[in-house]
């Protein structure tokens, strides 16, 4: 990089000053994130190979993803503005979602449509949509939600089959479920092997990444946007893409295999987890495999949860009044599982002071 040379200034911590060497911009032999001809080209290949589709990075997260999402949802019918001067364009949102959905619908003017039915009244609004004048653009689902509920994304595909409505998925915690297996797969499938169009997963929510990696993976049922894809990530995203997100995003390719051959044995260990909080008495609500959510109790609220936690040396993903969640990955240890334990032991018997010790980032602020 221009500015450090590969060189870390001297107030840098040794452990972090190594990082210097690799952080670079787009000189010769490094490819470009927006018009890969090469190791990135040859990269997200090996990726689009894991995931069953086609799939583009990002190093601004999934938010650039979804504002992508949206820019093609948009070329998908352009032969429909085409032909029709009053082309007004609606998406349908279900349930709760992130700022960055509504933050890209008013940057590309797309009407946001609400619902919470995933059949009947799904494909009413619709039809009243369309009676209205609009196209619509998308049906859009987060899934999982944060506290790790997941919808029937085959049930929505099949309802809006019919009107040629495209399928959007925001993913950002679902990354991690194209490598589980058995069960765990059959309750948690990928959007992608549910019939979605377009989805955005966050790999460094669940996969060994760093923190702003993320993909946008594009069915073959979209194929028409696919080479529209780079330019919709390159309108969003920065011009200057960091190469450590990128290392971060090919080291997942790499031990995509070992990752999923530990993750079953990972996922049978939090459920056992699992139980063993349910049978102390504590409420944990059904989530996806790798979180934790426990609801609150007549006795304690989440800053207790969240006090008790970080007495034992663990960090809440969020936490609130009514609730707790905690997000695990296979490089969570049996010791760190075994202070998870511990923390809520010290609750159920009474050995934790139950006040509040520093704030938590609240993450559903990002969400409405």
């Amino acid at each position: 990089m221009p500015g450090h040379k590969g060189i870390a200034p001297a107030c840098v911590p040794a452990a972090l000053s190594a990082m210097y060497r690799f952080d670079i911009t787009e000189i010769a032999g490094a490819d470009n994130l927006f018009a890969p001809e090469g190791i990135i080209a040859a990269s997200e290949e090996a990726a689009s190979r894991i995931f069953g589709a086609a799939t583009f990075y990002s190093c601004e997260g999934s938010s650039l993803a979804i504002k992508a999402m949206l820019y093609l949802s948009l070329k998908h019918f352009d032969n429909v503005a085409e032909k029709n001067a009053s082309f007004r364009s609606a998406l349908i949102a279900i349930g709760k979602n992130h700022k960055a959905l509504y933050n890209g619908a008013e940057l590309l003017n797309i009407s946001v449509e609400h619902t919470d039915s995933v059949n009947d009244g799904l494909v009413s609004k619709i039809k009243e949509l369309k009676a209205g004048g609009y196209t619509v653009i998308g049906v859009y689902v987060t899934y999982p939600d944060y506290f790790g509920n997941v919808t029937d994304l085959k049930s929505i595909k099949q309802a809006i089959l019919p009107f040629d409505v495209p399928l959007l998925v925001d993913g950002a915690h679902a990354a991690y479920f194209k490598f589980l297996k058995g069960e765990f797969a059959k309750n948690y499938p990928h959007p992608i092997d549910c019939g979605a169009d377009m989805v955005c997963t966050s790999a460094h929510k669940t996969l060994p990444a760093l923190t702003g990696a993320a993909y946008l993976h594009i069915s073959d049922s979209l194929k028409d946007v696919i080479p529209l894809a780079k330019h919709a990530m390159d309108i969003f995203g920065s011009s200057s893409p960091s190469y450590l997100i990128m290392a971060s995003l090919d080291g997942v390719n790499g031990v995509a295999k070992e990752f999923e051959e530990s993750l079953e044995g990972f996922c049978l260990k939090v459920k056992k987890l699992k139980e063993e909080l349910a049978d102390m008495g504590f409420d944990i609500a059904v989530s996806d495999p790798m979180r934790i959510t426990v609801r609150k109790p007549e006795r304690f609220n989440g800053s207790d949860f969240a006090n008790a936690l970080r007495e034992h040396g663990c960090e809440p993903e969020c936490f609130a009044d009514g609730y707790v969640i905690l997000m695990l990955s296979p490089y969570n240890t049996d010791k760190d599982l075994k202070k998870i334990k511990e923390a809520f032991e010290s609750l159920h018997e009474g050995r934790v002071t139950q006040s509040p010790q520093g704030k938590c980032y609240d993450c559903l602020d990002n969400f409405s």
